[in-house]
């Protein structure tokens, strides 16, 4: 049996409803009551359906909602006893609407006026608004059941009656809880003899008269779809305003004529020859594209009695459904890579894979290191994907791309009117969206200090406060992070916190640069090749000079390398193919010639120097060696030459005891560079 749940503020509210829905569905749902007001026990709740009485509870349910059930708001009118005593006043008059709740008077007000009640001035009764018998002159007040608030110098009460759930919400319960169609028809059509429901007024005029034909034109006049019907001959009979408005042909131009005659683009023989359903169509008329839909109409004998056409525009439908997408499916929320996605066949990475499905089924903090391009987020997708989270919102930052202000705009959210230019209504942030899912820091080196205090509290409390808010908010998220940056010097610099630092750092991932792992290049090379097409190959000479290459941007950069080489090449890819900073590796071109600058040559010799003494070759080194040598080069600018040097395959920049080695390319350029010996700039 299906589980249902009503959540109300108070415990009479969830009884009543409760057993409201126990009287609609009988025997075919189970209904359990829950009330916040003064009720300490969890929401535990596994069943099939929650029903909410009101949007102010909506959000507090998802907090609550351990088990994700599917909730909805129920929707409230009026029972017709009581509607019918407020048709039968006749006058014009002011009449006050109390309830407990001004807000609740306010939207039964609006709720009448949306049923119909036109023969009176309903005002929502405020108890902190100037009303007295003198200035009002109001003598009668509606209530809807009991209710406290009624001023003293009301003379008549006039009660329509607790209000009941309305008509589609029981339709969306029944939906929810899988009945049948003859099921659901069954319940709605016994409910709708009891409540006043949004067409009252139309359904009464149409069944009074028991005129079909109105029915349908009121159905065709609401709806944004281009409807046509025609008889089993093709002769329309009925053309609604959208089509009106889409084909630009008036009504009266088309009625009664054959539709071969005004749509021959719009085949109906289809359906009559073979009698079936005809979907999503597409169809050029008067240059603009249609989705067409043509269905059967049968009588009650299962005669085809004539046919009904719906037709939108091809654009139109496919805004729509992006929007929709977009919507459901926000960017960066999903991720695509699984452990499959990381390629490699190399010790190193399938060690690697082995930690990380490790990682997956624990909820501690990863954090992900190594060199720009090794493939960071690759592993953070992977990781969510292989744990329990998979089915919940992967949110990737990248803590770099933002201001200060507005990284921490994004990740907390602000409450409405907290900062000049805020969003009505506030806005939720990154790590309340990825409740139950993960959220992925990356380069967290970047974050700003003063943020990084928040989110040690989110780690430590699973809690956030949104910006210009009072309230704490309990999140369930895991946390991933990445950087290529070292934390631990960062942390003496004092630009990174070292409680921050040790909480991220519960189960570190660090990722091989690609110069360590060549192996795996032609498995890499290979799949790149088959993301452009797959229809050129890579000699066995060209994989030699690939990795002969030291590849300091790592597969990132051979991932760009076999996308120039595949884009230019002609029908297959040549040496010469080959980006000329690549190509004189792998003994292919050992006469290649970098013209170096004076800077470049002297860091270049450093290194050697080094080399040669065995000792390590590091920023801090190069800069002291340097000074005695007479150049006044910063470390700053060392590290940005080194960069350029290891992108030509002159040096390899290592991290740890082992720091930069000059590679045999470089030993050569150098040599050949003594012929024009640098001078002081």
């Amino acid at each position: 049996m299906k589980r249902i749940m009503v959540v109300a503020l108070y415990k009479g509210i969830s009884e009543y409803y409760g057993e409201y829905l126990k009287k609609v569905f009988g025997e075919l749902a189970e209904i359990e009551n829950y009330y916040i007001e003064n009720n300490s026990l969890e929401l535990n709740f596994d069943g099939d359906l929650i029903v909410t009485s009101s949007n102010i509870l909506y959000e507090h349910v998802k907090r609550l909602n351990r088990h994700q059930v599917e909730t909805i708001v129920m929707r409230r009118t009026f029972a017709k006893e009581g509607f019918e005593k407020l048709k039968q006043i006749d006058d014009d008059r002011e009449i006050f609407f109390v309830s407990n709740f001004h807000e609740i008077a306010v939207e039964c007000v609006s709720k009448l006026y949306e049923l119909g009640i036109k023969n009176l001035k309903l005002i929502p009764y405020n108890t902190y608004s100037p009303y007295d018998e003198g200035t009002s002159g109001v003598k009668t007040a509606v209530i809807a059941g009991k209710t406290e608030r009624i001023p003293a110098f009301i003379e008549e009460i006039i009660d329509i009656g607790d209000r009941i759930i309305d008509l589609s919400t029981i339709a969306d319960i029944g939906a929810i809880l899988g009945l049948s169609n003859k099921k659901l028809y069954q319940i709605l059509d016994a409910y709708k003899k009891e409540i006043v429901y949004a067409d009252y007024g139309i359904s009464q005029m149409l069944s009074d008269s028991n005129d079909v034909k109105k029915q349908l034109r009121t159905i065709l006049h609401f709806t944004n779809d281009s409807i046509i019907a025609t008889d089993l001959s093709g002769y329309i009979t009925e053309y609604n305003e959208a089509s009106e408005r889409n084909f630009g042909l008036q009504k009266q131009a088309v009625l009664g004529k054959n539709i071969c005659e005004i749509f021959p683009e719009i085949r109906i023989q289809d359906i009559i020859d073979q009698k079936k359903t005809v979907t999503n169509e597409l169809v050029t008329i008067r240059h603009i594209t249609y989705v067409i839909n043509k269905y059967g109409i049968y009588s009650d004998e299962g005669m085809l009695a004539g046919i009904v056409i719906f037709g939108q525009k091809y654009l139109e439908l496919e805004n729509e459904r992006n929007q929709l997408k977009s919507k459901l499916i926000p960017r960066g929320h999903v991720a695509k890579y699984t452990m499959d996605s990381v390629l490699g066949s190399s010790k190193v990475i399938q060690d690697l894979k082995k930690v990380a499905v490790k990682m997956a089924k624990s909820v501690s903090t990863v954090l992900i290191t190594g060199e720009s391009g090794t493939g960071k987020e690759v592993f953070a997708q992977a990781i969510h994907n292989a744990s329990s989270r998979k089915d919940f919102p992967f949110i990737a930052v990248n803590c770099s791309a933002l201001a200060a202000s507005l990284l921490e705009s994004e990740l907390f959210g602000y409450e409405e009117g907290a900062f000049t230019g805020a969003k009505k209504g506030g806005k939720l942030g990154l790590f309340e969206m990825a409740d139950k899912g993960t959220i992925f820091l990356d380069e967290i080196g970047e974050m700003p200090y003063e943020l990084q205090a928040k989110l040690l509290r989110v780690l430590m409390e699973r809690e956030v406060m949104r910006i210009g808010g009072m309230n704490v908010i309990k999140v369930d998220v895991r946390i991933i992070a990445a950087t290529n940056k070292n934390l631990l010097q960062l942390v003496d610099e004092g630009q990174f916190r070292e409680d921050l630092y040790y909480r991220i750092n519960v189960l570190p991932l660090p990722l091989p640069p690609l110069r360590e792992r060549k192996e795996d290049i032609p498995l890499l090379v290979k799949a790149f090749l088959q993301d452009f097409g797959g229809e050129k190959h890579l000699t066995p000479k060209i994989l030699k000079v690939l990795k002969a290459y030291s590849w300091p941007g790592n597969i990132r950069e051979l991932h760009n390398c076999i996308e120039y080489m595949y884009q230019l090449s002609d029908d297959e890819i040549v040496l010469e193919d080959v980006p000329k900073n690549i190509r004189g590796f792998g003994g292919i071109d050992p006469a290649m010639d970098f013209a170096l600058d004076g800077k470049e040559q002297v860091v270049l010799r450093a290194v050697e120097h080094f080399n040669s003494e065995d000792q390590p070759a590091g920023r801090k080194n190069i800069h002291a060696y340097l000074l005695e040598e007479g150049w006044k080069i910063a470390e700053q600018d060392i590290r940005f030459i080194l960069k350029n040097l290891e992108a030509r395959g002159l040096v390899e920049v290592n991290k740890g005891r082992r720091g930069t080695r000059i590679t045999a390319v470089g030993q050569q350029n150098l040599h050949r560079n003594k012929r024009n010996p640098a001078s002081h700039q």
